[in-house]
């Protein structure tokens, strides 16, 4: 109508977590998707036609990739994290136990499957996928390594990426699609994970030299 003709409208909103976003404008998308994060507040703001924005226009709308949640010793199961944010604790000796990880507004068919290797048990035999818990819980087990991959459709359109904290050995470097990432013949514990869906064939987050360290065993 006639207002279109002479006004964009533009929009921003405060987003649990992230504070204000960017503004968007004349019907785009405000806001945070996949996260389960509330929206707090609204801006709106009337601009005539053509002429430039209240302010920045970058990052009006935050979608989640993927999300996980770890098991740690002493606290059980902490806050969901996503997209390449850490989980779990580093600097206070508490072990990983078990993780559950799941995508988020997927563009594209497939599934984020993933196992862990488990003091005493070894490595899973099957994969878990989809939020289901890998791992162990009540039953002080540390894991060691985790392998994490993507399947289907998701699987031709991104990498998925992931480094561990290792007992003794701190930030590992980063793992993908389906390699190990921890250590092995060591008895360490995993202490915190990070993981990041990349597109696929752009630039990984960080080094990716030695994701796993595993123990030479001597005779």
């Amino acid at each position: 109508g006639e207002m279109a003709d002479h006004y964009d409208v533009y929009y921003r909103v405060h987003a649990q977590q992230f504070g204000w976003l960017g503004w968007a404008k004349n019907g785009e998308s405000a806001g945070t998707a996949g996260y389960s994060y509330r929206l707090e507040a609204i801006k709106v703001q009337l601009v005539a036609k053509g002429s430039s924005a209240p302010g920045a226009t970058n990052n009006p709308f935050k979608t989640a990739q993927i999300s996980y949640q770890t098991h740690v010793q002493t606290y059980g199961w902490q806050a969901i994290k996503f997209d390449g944010k850490t989980a779990g604790t580093t600097g206070v000796s508490k072990r990983l136990e078990g993780i559950k990880v799941e995508l988020r507004n997927q563009s594209y068919t497939g599934s984020v499957q993933y196992r862990t290797h488990i003091q005493t048990y070894g490595w899973e035999n099957g994969w878990k996928s989809n939020d289901a818990m890998s791992g162990t819980s009540g039953q002080s087990k540390r894991l060691e390594a985790i392998q994490i991959r993507l399947t289907g459709e998701m699987e031709n359109y991104f990498d998925v990426y992931y480094r561990v904290h290792a007992q003794q050995f701190g930030w590992l470097d980063w793992a993908k699609n389906g390699d190990s990432a921890g250590t092995a013949g060591f008895s360490y514990r995993l202490e915190a994970i990070e993981v990041k869906l990349v597109e696929k064939g752009k630039a990984a987050p960080g080094t990716t030299s030695t994701p796993f360290k595993t123990a030479q065993i001597s005779y």
